[in-house]
């Protein structure tokens, strides 16, 4: 089967929010003549971070020659993260396919990323690009901004009898420290763990807990083993991993920290691939070329706010200092 559909996107997407509708509109020509044609179908399927399947070879509809729509609202508890969208333009002989992607994320900071970083023609950098910087400051700066607790021991009176399941994290609230729009334990969901613990049995050796969050802020958590049965008396410890929220985050002002920090990937960015259009260098030369820190410093800055502080060399990351 050939390969005679040039498919591409007439618009582009870049970043939604839950919520949001997401217009995908394709537009399908020849490729030995350039003119728009209509193939006896065009399908689109997207999947959604792990490969699951939101959508799987729906039809997209003629708007006219060459031209199809498809509309797709994002559910209001969709997962965080990048999507990725296949485009299939078939005949009995002929078949295309075309791959794109966007991001579902907890805000659309693209226009704060251009003005902060005074990048604001596409041209040096398209919104695809600083989705995905946008993507990685994210998880950047959601490390940075919890606290972890590595091998901590449950908060229980009594503790691991062989029938109690449910228990409490020392600390809370527990956070969503892979950035995907929900705090689950191991076991949970197919993908994404934000706690997860081991236990010993009375030989010494190590098994896997399943964790199921039941209340992230009070870090209250069912704890099993991965069959489901309660963890035994005889087990030697029982211990689990996971991140914190400080006491001063907010959600504000992470995403300015996050938005601060793409910014300044984009200027560095910027800069390596020496792609300054004249409307760039008109307007923000001496703010692109010359100040490239500025934008790190308001990050550091807006994550002082929000993060524990260290104070000295020796603090450790997840120590308290209540």
């Amino acid at each position: 089967m050939g390969n005679f559909y040039n498919i591409s996107t007439k618009y582009e997407n870049a970043i939604y929010e839950r919520g949001e509708e997401n217009y995908f509109v394709a537009k399908i020509k020849d490729i030995d003549n350039s003119t728009n044609v209509n193939p006896s179908s065009v399908s689109i399927s997207i999947y959604g971070p792990c490969s699951s399947e939101c959508t799987i070879d729906a039809s997209m509809i003629s708007l006219s020659d060459g031209v199809y729509f498809y509309s797709y609202t994002i559910p209001n508890d969709a997962v965080f993260g990048q999507y990725e969208i296949i485009m299939t333009a078939s005949s009995p002989t002929y078949s295309s396919i075309y791959k794109d992607k966007f991001f579902v994320l907890p805000w659309n900071t693209i226009y704060d990323v251009r003005r902060y970083s005074g990048i604001t023609s596409k041209k040096s950098i398209n919104d695809h690009d600083i989705a995905n910087i946008i993507w990685e400051a994210y998880h950047e700066a959601l490390k940075e901004v919890y606290l972890y607790w590595d091998e901590d021991y449950l908060e229980c009176n009594p503790c691991f009898d062989g029938t109690t399941t449910i228990f409490n994290t020392k600390h809370a609230p527990i956070a969503d420290s892979n950035g995907d729009g929900a705090v689950t334990g191991y076991g949970e969901t197919s993908c994404g763990t934000d706690i997860d613990g081991w236990w010993m049995d009375a030989e010494g050796d190590c098994h896997r807990l399943k964790i199921t969050v039941n209340e992230a802020h009070c870090g209250n958590i069912t704890v099993t083993q991965l069959n489901g049965d309660a963890i035994p008396a005889s087990a030697k410890w029982v211990k689990v991993n996971y991140y914190t929220e400080w006491r001063t985050y907010d959600k504000e002002i992470f995403k300015s920290a996050v938005a601060f920090l793409a910014a300044h990937k984009c200027i560095v960015r910027f800069k390596e691939l020496g792609k300054a259009t004249l409307a760039d260098l008109h307007s923000n030369k001496e703010v692109i070329l010359h100040d490239r820190d500025r934008m790190k410093f308001a990050y550091k800055q807006a994550m002082k706010k929000i993060k524990k502080p260290v104070i000295g060399a020796s603090m450790l990351h997840g120590e308290n200092n209540e």
